[in-house]
C-alpha cells in the first residue's frame, strides 16, 4: 500500500488520495468519548449512540460488556504516541504471526483495531513521516485483514479552543479531538471528560472505565484539571456539553452551578471540589 503524506492541505491535495473529514463529516450532532472511570454504571451508550458522529480516543474498547455505558458505535478512535511505538515495535518484530501467537500487548492493540470496523484512526501529524509507522499501517490491512481509513492533521488546527488550550504544556487527545470536532460538528457532548478521583454519590473513580487503576491528575503531564475547567466555560457559553450520567444518579448540572459563582476557579480550588460533594 502505498501511503503518502504532507504537511499541509495544498500538497495532500495535490497528491489526490486523500477525503478531506470536513467535506465528508458535516454532523447535527457530535459525542466525545472521553475514558474515565465515572461512565461506569453511567448508562450513556443509547445516548452515545444515538449521536450521529462517535469520535472515541486511544483504542478503548467499547461495545459488548461496555455497551449500555459507552455505546457500541464508533466513526473515528485515535491513536495516542505511546501505542504508535508499541504498535511500531510489534510490526517490526511479529509483522509475520498470526494475531493468536502475538505478545499480549501486541495482540490487545491488534484487537483494538480490529474492533473499527470500517472507522477511520486518527493520530497526531507528529507521526505522519515516520516510515515505520506508513509500514505498520499497510501491514495491518493486509496481513490481517483489518479494514479502516486513515486521518490525520496536517498542521495546528486553528479554533478558539486549541489556541487557549496550547497555553498548556502537553494538551491531551481529548483537546486535540475537540478542536478537530468543532470544524464539522454543530452540537458537541463529552462523556467520560471528569479528572477527579470520586463522584457527587462518594464513589471513588478509576483512571479508565475498563481498568482498575488510578491516576494523579495533579502530575499527570497532561494537566487535566486545567483542561477541564476550560471545557466547562466552554459549556457554560454553550459551546459543548458535559454528560456524565445518564442513569439519574447526579445532577450533570452540578459543576456548572459552582462555576457561575466564581469567576475563576483556581486549580486548587478544583481538585478540591472531590471534599465537597
Amino acid at each position: 500500500m502505498d501511503m503518502r503524506f504532507s504537511t499541509n492541505r495544498q500538497k495532500i491535495a495535490q497528491l489526490n488520495q486523500t477525503t478531506n473529514m470536513r467535506e465528508r463529516w458535516n454532523c447535527h450532532t457530535c459525542a466525545i468519548i472521553g475514558n474515565s472511570g465515572v461512565l461506569i454504571n453511567s448508562k450513556c451508550g443509547h445516548l452515545i449512540d444515538s449521536s450521529d458522529l462517535v469520535m472515541r480516543m486511544n483504542l478503548a474498547p467499547f461495545g459488548g460488556e461496555f455497551a449500555s455505558d459507552v455505546g457500541s458505535k464508533v466513526s473515528l478512535m485515535t491513536l495516542n504516541t505511546a501505542q504508535y511505538r508499541h504498535l511500531t515495535h510489534c510490526m517490526d518484530n511479529y509483522g509475520n504471526i498470526t494475531l493468536d501467537g502475538l505478545p499480549r500487548l501486541c495482540s490487545r492493540l491488534l484487537k483494538g483495531l480490529s474492533r473499527m470496523n470500517g472507522s477511520v484512526l486518527w493520530y497526531f501529524g507528529s507521526m505522519a513521516h515516520n516510515n515505520r509507522l506508513k509500514t505498520a499501517l499497510a501491514m495491518l490491512r493486509d496481513f490481517y485483514n483489518l479494514h479502516f481509513g486513515f486521518a490525520y492533521s496536517p498542521a495546528e488546527i486553528k479554533s478558539e479552543i486549541q489556541s487557549e488550550v496550547l497555553k498548556l504544556s502537553f494538551p491531551s487527545s481529548g483537546v486535540s479531538v475537540y478542536a478537530a470536532a468543532t470544524h464539522f460538528c454543530s452540537r458537541i457532548q463529552l462523556f467520560g471528560f471528569f479528572p477527579f478521583y470520586k463522584d457527587p454519590t462518594n464513589r471513588t473513580l478509576f483512571r479508565h472505565y475498563y481498568e482498575h487503576a488510578k491516576i494523579n491528575y495533579t502530575t499527570n503531564k497532561h494537566e487535566m484539571p486545567d483542561e477541564f475547567k476550560i471545557f466547562l466555560r466552554l459549556d457554560e457559553k454553550g459551546a459543548l456539553r458535559i454528560v456524565n450520567d445518564c442513569a439519574g444518579r447526579w445532577n450533570n448540572n452540578f459543576l456548572r452551578e459552582r462555576l457561575k459563582h466564581k469567576e475563576h476557579l483556581k486549580g486548587d480550588e478544583l481538585d478540591d471540589l472531590n471534599d465537597r460533594f
